[in-house]
């Protein structure tokens, strides 16, 4: 991902329209907003004291969590790692396992939760174990939270070693306790984003499922943010992002190519299959992989094609 540039309110692509301007300033207030509560989660604001430490941030596709908490941990050069939307127990563990044993001392990693929806609120059973992963930390009393993979790791180690991926068995394997299955991760260094569709102060979100009772108390462990943002902020917002980025590092975008884009975007809003920074890169793949029919491969993302 292309980090994003500072700027100081100026915007290098102009509209005649004096409402897309507005829009895109818009754009431009509610991603410094957005941007200044990721630089809380990912923890590189300067604080006194801290009383929750793990952050969940929430709101429809195409709002910027994902870009915005990715391209602020690569500006602030923060160790982190991100784990897909769908990811299964195993490959969960895997990629903690790895990851915290990497780190040096003093250091400490952001796991980024992307599209958690599934992943950590997909059943009561899910939730409770992430809960339990995040929890408090009490040093005094050794009271240190871990990610439990109560499964044996014996074959996967194995795989492991037989295709040369020795540094992930070699990181499963420190963090097997003897005569014990599986593994526990210590999550003392790890501090937690999770990015999620679900409104969870919405009663509706859960409906009867058990787990609209255990919301309450996720609620009151994390920092919680919801974004919501109508049709025209969004596509402010999404404005004022490429404006200050580049899709892809080393085929850079003119002014008129990101405002030919836009424009397009914002008359065909309601029938783009998706309106995140996503659909941005995949319109941008197709000016700069074929530049005399782009328009062509642009009409593939419309509903009904």
């Amino acid at each position: 991902m292309t980090k994003q540039s500072k700027t100081n309110g100026q915007f290098g692509i102009t509209f005649a329209s004096p409402l897309k301007q507005t829009m895109i300033q818009r754009g431009a207030v509610e991603d410094a907003s957005l941007r200044k509560f990721i630089r809380n989660a990912i923890g590189v604001t300067t604080k006194k004291v801290e009383a929750t430490r793990h952050t969940i941030l929430s709101g429809p596709p195409g709002v910027g969590k994902s870009f915005g908490t990715m391209d602020e941990c690569a500006v602030n050069n923060v160790n982190y790692i991100t784990i897909p939307p769908g990811s299964s127990d195993l490959v969960i563990t895997t990629m903690l396992a790895h990851a915290v044993w990497k780190l040096k001392p003093n250091e400490q990693l952001v796991v980024i939760l992307d599209d958690a929806d599934d992943v950590v609120f997909g059943s009561y059973e899910t939730l409770n174990k992430w809960k339990i992963a995040m929890g408090d930390i009490n040093y005094d009393i050794g009271q240190i939270p871990y990610y439990a993979h109560n499964v044996s790791m014996t074959n996967t180690i194995a795989k492991l070693e037989e295709v040369g991926k020795q540094d992930l068995a070699e990181a499963l394997k420190s963090f097997q306790a003897p005569g014990s299955i599986g593994v526990n991760i210590p999550m003392d260094r790890v501090r937690f984003v999770v990015l999620c569709n679900l409104d969870l102060e919405d009663p509706k979100a859960f409906g009867r499922n058990k787990i609209k009772s255990a919301i309450p108390a996720i609620m009151d462990r994390f920092n919680y943010s919801r974004i919501n943002l109508n049709w025209e902020y969004q596509w402010g917002w999404l404005a004022y992002v490429l404006n200050n980025s580049q899709p892809f590092e080393g085929h850079p975008l003119t002014d008129e190519q990101k405002k030919e884009l836009l424009e397009w975007m914002y008359s065909n809003w309601n029938n783009l299959r998706s309106t995140s920074y996503r659909m941005v890169r995949k319109l941008a793949e197709a000016v700069i992989n074929d530049p005399d029919s782009y328009q062509d491969t642009w009409a593939t993302h419309l509903k009904g094609h």
